[in-house]
């Protein structure tokens, strides 16, 4: 066993197996459906920071704007003042690369689990389980039976299998692979930042050839529109060829993200009306001491007539 098997994959073969051999039914897709809740339940921290970042960074982009047209190409200028930028709103423009890093390994050992729980169980399970995992009642009966072990989610999808195989076509991972690309369309969408209507990014892009000054915010917002649709048919494509299991996980991982991701923005909604609410409390505040400040005092004619 090589240490990326010890690190990694041993820790989640056994979360998995524990899972499994504890839940009523012992239902692997089940299990693996816990599983998912649990990795995302686990990341939520950094989630939520990711997502928090990537709102601040759209709402800079009028600034950053601002200093691409002060700068005036000038790529050191331009580099350093946004860096600024960044420190003076307390955003980092990597944020986001953490969590990938985080989930691509997790993904890697998954695949490598469900090949190891799927097949041979008795004798990977003697290799890679810890000692109370290989205590448990059901565990036991499936290392004395292998044949026992449930790979069919509900009683109906064969997580062993793939969409396109040596058996042939098999439609219900085919329909869980289509649900995992929908997903991912509907996660990324929900990032999506707003640009103007009727613009496309072959236009813009023409504009900026022939030496026309455009927003990089819109070919960026442009750009992230078109990769929304790309990474959707990627999924798609890939999970068809993937054991049911991993496509399974690719599907509850992007369910759960969903969830998060509407928290994070509905708390960030009502936050973001809160801070112009009291901004707009302020102002009028601020206006109504300039009246008392600035109105004006009464003469000492004035006074004596009064008086009189």
């Amino acid at each position: 066993m090589n240490l990326f098997d010890i690190i990694l994959v041993q820790p989640i073969f056994n979360l998995l197996l524990f899972i499994y051999g504890i839940i009523p039914g012992h239902d692997f897709g089940v299990a693996l459906i816990l599983f998912t809740i649990i990795v995302r339940f686990v990341m939520w921290p950094l989630v939520r920071r990711q997502l928090h970042q990537t709102r601040k960074m759209q709402s800079l982009q009028g600034e950053i704007q601002k200093i691409k047209q002060r700068t005036k190409g000038n790529k050191t200028l331009e580099s350093q003042m946004m860096m600024e930028l960044y420190r003076e709103k307390g955003v980092n423009p990597f944020g986001s690369i953490g969590l990938l890093l985080l989930q691509l390994p997790v993904f890697i050992s998954l695949y490598a689990v469900v090949r190891l729980i799927t097949t041979d169980h008795s004798v990977n399970i003697a290799k890679y389980a810890y000692g109370f995992v290989e205590q448990l009642p059901y565990i036991k009966d499936i290392i004395a039976h292998p044949s026992d072990f449930n790979s069919v989610l509900f009683g109906v999808v064969d997580l062993t299998k793939t969409a396109f195989g040596n058996s042939g076509f098999y439609l219900p991972i085919f329909i869980l692979a289509i649900c995992a690309a929908g997903f991912q369309f509907w996660q990324s969408k929900q990032l999506l930042p707003k640009v103007k209507e009727g613009r496309r990014l072959r236009d813009v892009l023409k504009e900026q050839a022939s030496g026309k000054q455009v927003d990089q915010s819109e070919v960026s917002a442009l750009m992230s529109n078109r990769m929304t649709f790309l990474f959707p048919i990627l999924t798609f494509m890939i999970s068809i060829y993937l054991a049911g299991a991993l496509v399974l996980y690719l599907l509850t991982t992007s369910v759960i993200a969903v969830i998060q991701q509407g928290i994070v923005l509905r708390d960030d909604s009502e936050e973001m009306i809160h801070l112009r609410s009291k901004k707009g409390e302020q102002k009028l505040q601020n206006a109504k001491e300039a009246a008392i400040v600035e109105e004006p005092q009464p003469t000492a004619k004035a006074k004596k007539g009064k008086k009189r």
